[in-house]
């Protein structure tokens, strides 16, 4: 599998690998496979193993059926909370609900603010409903509820208002036009956390992150193989909280870190987007 090129920077490598602890003839399940990112590191390690990497992006598998060479790896298209259909039976499991940069700034689907794209925000085309058809059609109160649980955005009275004033929004210009009709920003900074807040509270309701990750970590015992070590990487208050709090509630799962692990100031320095990235380390006791 060559990837030098993958349009796809992964995050925490060496933290990952030191909790999954690869073994040669390790079953590793890549829920979120992406471009391929971790599993170059991966695969060199599995000499008599085997690597299931799904992904609900078909951009993401067309790629990556591509340029995989190795016989060791399987390519699933379908949302990682699916697994369960597939008879895995994992040592390893691996979960990073990160984006990657192609699907942030080349993709065309309006996942960043920086470029003018329609608001589509999907992942997979089957699914329904588009940013903009969430944005045009969800209620006051709703819509309200939606940037304060998904964008951790607590004031966002004006933002709804602005939105609905302006109503039909179909494009990132426009969306990132009232964002800034909004508010009162001090500096650039400021303005920009706040649209990955929106942008990120859309993406989330559009593919229904949240339910897909308790779906998945609901399956667990279903794909687990006795003595799995899993390792999940989030990037909302929200994805961690979950994984937190299921952990908590199922004896059968150890953490395998006390404290949740966060990104090196010097991988932060050269990919900004391993800022908000939280990793947790699972143990299956099964």
């Amino acid at each position: 599998m060559t990837l030098s090129n993958s349009p796809h920077i992964p995050i925490m490598v060496t933290e990952i690998l030191d909790l999954l602890d690869i073994q040669p003839n390790d079953t590793v399940l890549d829920g979120t496979i992406g471009f391929g990112g971790h599993a170059q590191h991966i695969l060199p390690l599995l000499t008599s193993g085997h690597y299931i990497g799904i992904d609900q992006d078909e951009t993401a598998i067309s790629y990556c059926k591509k340029i995989v060479t190795s016989t060791k790896i399987r390519l699933i298209h379908d949302n990682y909370s699916n697994a369960k259909n597939y008879s895995i039976v994992a040592t390893k499991v691996l979960l990073d609900l990160g984006f990657s940069s192609y699907q942030l700034d080349s993709s065309g689907r309006g996942f960043s603010f920086l470029k003018d794209d329609p608001l589509d925000m999907r992942l997979s085309t089957k699914t329904p409903q588009t940013a903009a058809d969430i944005l045009n059609t969800t209620p006051k109160n709703k819509l309200s509820d939606l940037f304060y649980y998904y964008g951790d955005l607590i004031h966002n009275k004006r933002l709804v208002e602005t939105i609905i004033k302006h109503r039909p929004v179909h494009t990132t210009a426009q969306l990132h036009s009232i964002i800034k009709k909004s508010y009162v920003f001090r500096n650039r900074s400021q303005l920009m956390k706040t649209c990955s807040q929106v942008f990120q509270a859309l993406r989330i309701k559009v593919n229904d992150e949240l339910t897909h990750l308790t779906q998945f970590l609901e399956s667990l015992p279903q794909l687990l193989a006795p003595d799995a070590r899993i390792a999940i990487l989030t990037f909302h208050s929200g994805e961690d909280r979950l994984v937190k709090q299921f952990v908590n509630q199922h004896p059968q799962l150890k953490k395998i870190n006390k404290k949740v692990i966060v990104a090196r100031q010097d991988e932060i320095k050269n990919n900004s987007r391993a800022k908000p990235a939280k990793l947790r380390g699972i143990y299956y006791t099964g």
